[in-house]
């Protein structure tokens, strides 16, 4: 079935397209066509629709028959989150407990794990799952090119699950993800296979999903339009392995996938087939931890992936920040040095300006609240990469897990866009 992709309808009304952007069906030479003007609009601020109303009804078509709602309470989020301080899951869990989501947290942690986090995790109805380290790798005992033989105790980035010895872990996770699917009947509804450390929750993901009109089998997220799959992390992967050139394409994030339980554990069963032909080449065996998101974007734009949906950057429920965070925390980075103030006092100027911890001039965030926002104002379900603004967000960061996220739950009556004015 064809992909589909989010994108602005001109004929829209601004309002309209603030709160829904309806699903066009992606066409080759359309796609580059919008990615050419997408970068050009960008610096005009303007949005325009190149898709045809024949592309639009057979759009209509696809999504007729599909259900548009999602029970959050039979809704699952897992992720793999082993060897983390407590701290790291009180932003994880309790950010997305604060928001009211009452359904499944599934989180593999170190089977030695301290006793304050299994407590915590315990207290936020948290099912823990254990993933220990295999001896060696079952692999034939080298990689790349070359030939160079694999040491997993000198290489960080070729450590393989017991249970999964054929696999180093950023691959061998999503079969875990797999396995606990299975073992989670009421799980029946959405699911979020996620990043934890680099996660935070502002919204209930699957709620958000359905007031925004995007519950799909499969969804995959776009990063910042200003980085895409010529990038080294997806192009030398697939062009070493696949001998295939992506080309400029929105870069996509493996760290965070959404979809209903069936479209998840399709995607989990195509990213295993590919990663079997990836174990059995020696070209394919590049040492680099992030090549789970290479094939992620291979297998969507050769069309492997079934009913999948590409939702562009912040406008969706999870909102992928990293590119933009870093390019922000190089530019304080500077200003900083050569203001001769710490980088924490570079945007911050009191303690009683915490949340305004970022300028307006990036509209990124609600001033009165902090918390990080959509493209059209509204607060993103999930900030995923976030690390990436370095200390710049550590006192609001700090503040939301003291104050247990007090802006995690919109308040009935009012509007994000009310709070600001």
């Amino acid at each position: 079935m064809a992909k589909v992709h989010y994108e602005f309808d001109i004929h829209l009304s601004q309002d309209i397209a603030k709160t829904h952007l309806p699903p066009l069906i992606n066409g080759q030479s359309q796609h580059e066509k919008r990615k050419i003007f997408d970068e050009q609009a960008a610096k005009q601020d303007i949005k325009k629709d190149y898709y045809s109303n024949d592309e639009k009804q057979q759009h209509n078509l696809l999504t007729a028959s599909k259900s548009n709602h999602w029970d959050s309470s039979k809704s699952a989020v897992l992720g793999l989150a082993t060897g983390y301080p407590r701290y790291v899951y009180e932003g994880f869990v309790g950010s997305l407990r604060a928001t009211g989501f009452s359904g499944h947290i599934i989180l593999a942690i170190a089977k030695n794990a301290p006793d304050d986090v299994v407590s915590y995790l315990k207290e936020q109805n948290v099912t823990m799952k254990h993933v220990e380290r295999a001896e060696k790798c079952t692999y034939d005992g080298a990689i790349g090119e070359k030939g160079v033989p694999i040491d997993m105790n000198e290489s960080h980035e070729w450590n393989c699950p017991k249970d999964y010895p054929d696999y180093k872990i950023t691959w061998s996770r999503f079969l875990y993800y797999r396995d606990w699917l299975n073992d989670c009947p009421s799980c029946t509804d959405g699911v979020i296979l996620t990043d934890v450390r680099d996660a935070f929750f502002q919204r209930d993901p699957f709620v958000t999903a359905v007031e925004r009109n995007q519950v799909h089998p499969l969804m995959v997220f776009q990063e910042s339009p200003e980085t895409d799959t010529e990038h080294w992390l997806t192009d030398w992967p697939v062009s070493a392995c696949r001998k295939h050139k992506l080309g400029k394409k929105p870069m996509l994030c493996s760290g965070s996938v959404m979809g209903s339980r069936e479209g998840i554990l399709d995607y989990i069963d195509v990213m295993e087939e590919e990663f079997k032909y990836w174990t059995q080449r020696e070209n394919c065996r590049i040492d680099n931890r992030g090549d789970d998101q290479s094939i992620h974007n291979y297998l969507y734009y050769t069309d492997r992936f079934k009913n999948a949906v590409s939702i562009p950057h912040r406008h969706g429920p999870i909102h992928v920040v990293g590119y933009q965070a870093a390019r922000i925390f190089e530019n304080a980075t500077k200003e900083a040095k050569d203001a001769g103030v710490g980088i924490g006092q570079i945007f911050i100027k009191d303690d009683n300006n915490w949340r305004e911890w970022l300028p307006r001039k990036y509209g990124l965030i609600d001033t009165n609240t902090g918390l990080i926002v959509s493209e059209d104002g509204t607060p993103s379900a999930q900030v995923h990469q976030y690390d990436r603004f370095g200390p710049l967000i550590s006192k609001w960061e700090n503040e939301m897990k003291k104050q247990g996220w007090p802006y995690n739950k919109e308040k009935k009556g009012t509007t994000n866009k009310e709070t600001q004015e």
